[in-house]
């Protein structure tokens, strides 16, 4: 099967998330194992490189590279879209199979002008993130586009995504049950086989350093913590913009836990999984996730998650075995679950892990790949 997947993001940027990361996974497993030809285009991450082969996927980079600045954003935005309009036609019209419009936000509007089969992929409707990327209007516009372009233009395609909160969410816009398909995630890190962490009881914070993913809450609820556990550390991985990272440097000073804290930035999947190996807890204090991958990841090796129950973290967090989940921006409570996850030690460190071997990346593309079968060969 030839599979076209186009995505606002390459799996070398910078800024990938969980969501790139979920659709490499799926990709990779279809070339490995359904000797699938799979392309994916993408804005360009670097000025130089037009095009690479990565794990057998065919990446071809067009428009970009996104740089700070809103306008230069929205300029780059438009001329991706525009690129992949006039590269779909000269490229890949009548020779491939099936499409993935991969939806972040604003989709591409492939049902309009493609002629193969399109199946939307989505890890979760935006809605309040615009609020939290964009300054108003822009915030309200993409709201708006969101919700309209999706009702109007997708309402007989079929949506894939990997978790009950967005498909409800989809539902909410709309959109046909019948055509809404969960396919679970699975978790590409390895369990752990030694477990061994810090011993002055550390706090973790791993995703990218945007407001959306309320890191500013994880360093409250760790200044709380201080109050009953003074020796504890605070660790902030990931990659944001420096001046967003110098916004919580100075808040770290404001709370008086700049000693106590060290942020680790940029982050190598590497030096990824040796954070999560040691430190004793994950937080994901995030407005809203798709699912959130990175929960997953920690209990792989061995790290409950607190959580606040928001969309996507309370499917992927199982509460009292996997971590705990807590009231949204209750840091009191926030604080009172670390120390909670302290006090259970090993017992919750080998129940996070085994419940993290219930999600497999090979299980997960198999289920996706059968959609892509049936809605090519209808």
């Amino acid at each position: 099967m030839n599979i076209l997947i186009i995505n606002w993001r390459s799996i070398k940027d910078p800024l990938k998330g969980g969501a790139d990361l979920a659709t490499f996974e799926h990709a990779q497993k279809w070339v490995e194992n359904r000797q699938a030809n799979v392309f994916w285009l993408a804005p360009k991450y670097q000025k130089d490189i037009d095009q690479e082969v990565i794990a057998g996927i065919k990446f071809v980079y067009l428009a970009g590279p996104f740089r700070d600045g809103l306008l230069n954003f929205l300029f780059q935005f438009l001329k991706f879209y525009i690129s992949v309009f006039l590269y779909y036609l000269s490229h890949f019209q009548g020779r491939i199979d099936v499409i993935i419009d991969q939806v972040h936000g604003i989709p591409y509007l492939t049902p309009l002008y493609a002629k193969e089969k399109v199946i939307a992929y989505i890890h979760e409707v935006a809605g309040n993130i615009w609020d939290f990327e964009f300054p108003f209007p822009v915030n309200l516009i993409g709201k708006t586009l969101e919700k309209a372009l999706l009702r109007l233009f997708y309402r007989k395609t079929i949506f894939v995504t990997g978790s009950p909160s967005t498909k409800k969410d989809l539902i909410g816009l709309g959109l046909p049950e019948k055509n809404i398909k969960i396919v679970a995630y699975g978790v590409s890190v390895l369990p752990i086989k030694h477990v061994e962490k810090q011993e002055n009881f550390t706090v973790m914070f791993l995703g990218r350093l945007v407001k959306m993913k309320g890191i500013e809450r994880a360093l409250k609820a760790f200044f709380l913590l201080k109050n009953s556990l003074p020796e504890a550390k605070m660790w902030v991985a990931g990659t944001g913009r420096p001046e967003y990272q110098k916004q919580l440097e100075r808040l770290c000073q404001e709370l008086n836990i700049e000693n106590e804290t060290i942020f680790f930035s940029p982050v190598s999947d590497e030096e990824k999984i040796n954070l999560l190996s040691k430190t004793n807890v994950l937080l994901n204090p995030s407005y809203k996730e798709g699912w959130g991958l990175v929960n997953l990841e920690a209990n792989r090796r061995a790290t409950p998650v607190v959580a606040f129950n928001v969309k996507g973290n309370r499917d992927s967090v199982k509460d009292g075995i996997s971590g705990f989940l807590v009231e949204d921006n209750d840091l009191a409570a926030m604080a009172k679950a670390i120390l909670k996850v302290r006090a259970l030690g090993k017992p919750l460190q080998q129940s996070a892990l085994e419940y993290s071997k219930l999600f497999s990346w090979e299980k997960a593309s198999d289920e996706f790949y059968k959609i892509l079968q049936n809605n090519h060969a209808q």
